[in-house]
């Protein structure tokens, strides 16, 4: 018999925002709870790593684990029985309701929790629910159920079992536990031994971002629509869990079954023999439990490749279901997925149909990834439809629309930002830990983090450890000191010591696994890569412009690495005049344009290049060419930065074997002040003046400089670890007393950057807890980055302004119309001239309130081919730019 069958329960409405079209008005409480109920249920069938985890980590057995989680998970939105949340919609409150009482709403999930949690206590709840529990583990596995909408839900300091009576009179209180007993009758609650508080805040994490990933399916119209409040519950708790299982499927959300172990070479389809690291990876141990593993080695040494081929043996052996691969930016993850397509189908099992996600603001974009996708859902950009016909992996429109879902595909490419959300606090982080968990976690070009999001990164190792999880680390010059932390990090994680690193070497391959020593292999690098690269010192721009003209006169082609954007143009005008067509490589062009860029870029000089589009060719770039683009030069030159970004930047030099080259062999010019003369306090500063603001450890700079002065044959890989080791030592006696001051300062901004991270990350050990602000995402930076403001370029056109790249959706025309730009360049300067400001409001009527802080900038056609716009400050002042497709976006 139906326990509602009668009851004034059943009037009680949970959604009432039909869809068009919709059979109902609105869609009733119960039959929203059933609904999420059902897709946690689909969720952890579907992923039953994730269920074994959560019952092992709570010491219960999987069917107990699952009938404890979907009785609460029917209970989360609870809380809308109350007239509270009822008169939201007066057309629908039940008309026997009372008036909402004179009280503050604090929400409709805190009102759950406080009449759930206050009937455990007082022991009248009409269920065995956590029967025997005291408050610590009831309330740490409460929490993440009723902070379902992705920040913990609010708790009084005082909370007292009757807390809940003010929110819900007797009418709502009768149809709330009305609506409690009917999910005993249909989803009982099992009797079960208390775990742990320190086992109930663990599991908190991943319960947090489940149970919110089962309430973003199980409100979605399109796979629950509205029902009547008149439908049996068992009946229609059959169908909606058809209809969970459903939405999975379309949502991508069903992991796709890996494939058999394969070999090196069938798994990448590279045609020589594997390296000595991806040897390595192809057979090396891999102890159960969550592991650590670095991979050092040279630039262009194929880490990338071994990291694949050890994720690929976890996918197989069933110790995972995806991976994440992190990079440092949007550009190297873009150029990620070229990489990842082919091997998507090698992956996974014959006739799987893995699915993909790129994670980054700009994912919507990259044109690779829209055609591998099925679609995404308006309003985002790229609403396109079409699959890569070469490529088995899909991005299903459901995980291609939000980055944040983004992280739950099989295969997820994106950068470390969209990871390290994860461990901060900010509003739906926990589904990114959903997305991670049971995955392998990719980090590539370690090196390239600063101390604030070095730390995040450290955390993310951690936590992603204590869920159980793989992580590879992947470097080209790793310091000690950061391969410290994140050991330390991960070892505290799973709670084992084990024995000191004591290896030195380099290339060098170090695998951690629970008590376990660790395994630290001394590994040789490429062949190929094992040479000596000519170091040459030259003093400024004028003397590497002419060790340009004069290799590109010999017919090479050459790669001028510059530390600014404004340096880089201006650099690359001095070629022009010197009678050379370089190409241009920033981020400050817009979106459309830099897409274009890159591809031309990687044509021009990537693997596959031919001669005869490479000679004399010049590309003068600022660092966006440095990290995991496929690039290669006969000639590199460039500023003097950090020595980890300009061995980077060597890593562009005769990376790949080709025929004879214009010149007798690799060379690396840099250009930098003389680290052996008179050192001022400008010593940086007077050679570089915008790029000294880049790189503001100058005593690291002379660090650099001097130990790639004391060789000018650097040896690779013997003369690596040295080098980086010298030049980040802790040991300051060897700076020079004027640059001590600026090396302290820098030093100082390091730690309280790191501490910032520190202070604002979360804690795995306290729990998913409202002990700290939630904020929505974007509150908590992922970087601690110059502030910037995007602007959106306008072509005038018949006196109309519309976007500057052309794209029949007029949302992605837009997006690829966006440049960003510091603030501190734009002085003010926000608005167009006031002759714009009614063309400009018409265009700004069809944008989204997201898009208030855009600035929009009209463009006209100037006399050399460029276009130009002036934007004006409050006082009136201009400010003119150019923006042009060879150079970018000028001020």
């Amino acid at each position: 018999m139906d326990p509602m069958r009668e009851h004034a329960a059943r009037i009680f409405w949970g959604k009432a925002r039909p869809d068009p079209g919709s059979a109902h008005a609105v869609h009733p409480a119960w039959a929203h709870g059933l609904d999420v109920a059902a897709a946690g249920r689909a969720l952890l069938r579907a992923r039953p790593r994730a269920a074994r985890a959560l019952a092992a980590g709570l010491g219960l057995a999987v069917p107990a684990f699952e009938a404890l989680w979907l009785h609460l998970l029917a209970l989360h939105d609870i809380g809308k029985f109350s007239p509270l949340f009822q008169a939201k919609v007066p057309a629908h409150c039940p008309a026997h309701l009372p008036p909402p009482p004179g009280i503050p709403d604090p929400g409709h999930p805190a009102a759950g929790l406080r009449l759930v949690g206050g009937l455990l206590m007082d022991r009248s709840a009409p269920s065995g629910l956590m029967r025997g529990w005291n408050a610590a583990p009831r309330n740490r596995l409460l929490q993440p159920i009723f902070g379902h909408h992705g920040r913990p839900a609010a708790m009084p300091q005082d909370w007292q079992p009757e807390d809940w009576r003010p929110l819900f009179p007797p009418a709502s209180a009768a149809a709330a536990l009305a609506y409690w007993g009917a999910v005993e009758a249909l989803l009982p609650a099992p009797e079960v031994t208390a775990p742990s508080a320190a086992a109930a805040a663990r599991a908190s994490w991943p319960l947090a971002g489940l149970t919110a990933l089962a309430d973003w399916i199980g409100s979605n119209q399109a796979w629950f629509p509205y029902a009547s409040p008149e439908a049996g519950l068992a009946a229609y708790w059959d169908e909606a869990c058809g209809r969970a299982e459903a939405a999975l499927r379309e949502a991508g959300l069903v992991p796709a079954r890996p494939g058999p172990r394969r070999a090196f070479a069938e798994l990448t389809g590279l045609p020589y023999p594997p390296t000595a690291i991806q040897a390595w990876a192809e057979t090396v141990s891999l102890p159960d439990g969550p592991l650590l593993i670095l991979i050092e080695d040279v630039t262009g040494g194929g880490k990338t490749e071994a990291a694949l081929m050890l994720a690929h043996r976890l996918l197989a052996a069933g110790r995972a279901d995806g991976l994440y691969l992190a990079l440092p930016t949007t550009a190297t993850a873009n150029a990620m997925v070229d990489r990842i397509l082919p091997l998507a189908g090698r992956l996974y099992a014959e006739g799987a149909r893995p699915s993909l996600a790129l994670a980054h603001g700009r994912a919507g974009l990259h044109p690779r990834f829209r055609a591998a996708a099925e679609g995404f859902p308006p309003p985002k950009p790229g609403a396109d439809r079409g699959e890569e016909a070469e490529s088995a992996a899909v991005a299903p429109a459901w995980l291609a629309g939000e980055s944040r879902r983004a992280l739950l595909a099989d295969l997820g490419v994106g950068t470390i930002d969209q990871a390290v959300l994860a461990v901060l606090p900010n509003r739906y982080g926990t589904v990114r830990l959903a997305g991670l968990a049971g995955k392998v976690l990719i980090v590539d070009e370690a090196h390239a983090y600063d101390a604030y999001v070095g730390a995040q990164l450290a955390r993310l190792v951690a936590f992603h450890a204590a869920g159980g999880g793989t992580t590879l680390i992947l470097s080209a010059t790793l310091p000690s000191g950061a391969k410290a932390e994140l050991v330390a990090n991960w070892r505290r994680a799973v709670g084992s010591a084990g024995a000191v690193l004591t290896r030195a070497d380099y290339p060098l391959a170090t695998l951690l696994a629970p008590g376990q020593d660790p395994v630290e292999e001394d590994l040789a690098a490429r062949a190929d890569l094992c040479r000596i690269l000519a170091v040459t010192r030259v003093p400024d721009r004028d003397a590497a412009l002419a060790r340009i003209r004069a290799a590109a006169e010999a017919g090479a082609c050459i790669a001028w690495i510059r530390n600014s954007v404004d340096d880089a143009v201006e650099g690359a005008a001095a070629l022009r005049a010197a009678g050379l067509d370089p190409d241009l490589f920033h981020a400050r062009f817009a979106m459309g344009d830099r897409l274009a860029v890159e591809d031309r870029v990687r044509a021009r000089f990537g693997k596959t290049s031919m001669p005869g589009e490479r000679r004399r060719r010049v590309l003068v770039a600022t660092q966006v060419a440095e990290s995991s683009l496929d690039l290669d030069f006969d000639l590199v030159v460039t500023d003097l930065a950090p020595v980890d970004a300009v061995l980077q930047r060597a890593g562009r030099l005769w990376r790949h074997t080709r025929g004879d080259r214009p010149i007798p062999g690799p060379e690396l010019v840099v250009v930098s002040p003389d680290p052996a003369g008179p050192i001022a306090a400008d010593w940086a500063a007077s050679a570089f003046p915008r790029g000294a603001h880049v790189y503001r450890d100058h005593a690291i700079l002379w660090r650099t400089a001097r130990e790639l002065t004391a060789r000018p044959a650097f040896r690779v890989p013997e003369d690596v670890r040295p080098v980086i080791e010298a030049v980040f030592s802790a040991d300051e006696s060897d700076i020079p007393k004027a640059l001590k001051s600026i090396h302290f300062e820098a030093v100082g901004r390091a730690g309280a950057e790191r501490a910032t991270a520190r202070g604002a990350l979360l804690d795995f050990a306290a729990g998913y807890w409202p002990d700290q602000a939630w904020p929505d995402e974007g509150a908590v930076p992922t970087r601690l980055a110059e502030e910037s403001r995007t602007v959106r370029l306008a072509r005038v056109e018949g006196g109309r302004l519309v976007p500057w790249h052309p794209d029949p959706e007029l949302r992605l025309a837009w997006a690829l119309s966006e440049v960003t730009v510091a603030l501190r360049k734009l002085r003010g300067h926000l608005a167009p001239v006031p002759g714009w400001h009614d063309a400009a409001a018409a265009v700004r009527a069809g944008w989204s309130r997201f898009d208030d802080a855009v600035i929009l900038l009209p463009l006209e056609p100037g006399p050399d081919g460029t276009w130009q716009g002036t934007l004006v400050a409050e006082d009136g002042g201009p400010l003119v730019l150019t923006y042009g497709t060879r150079l970018g976006l000028m001020l």
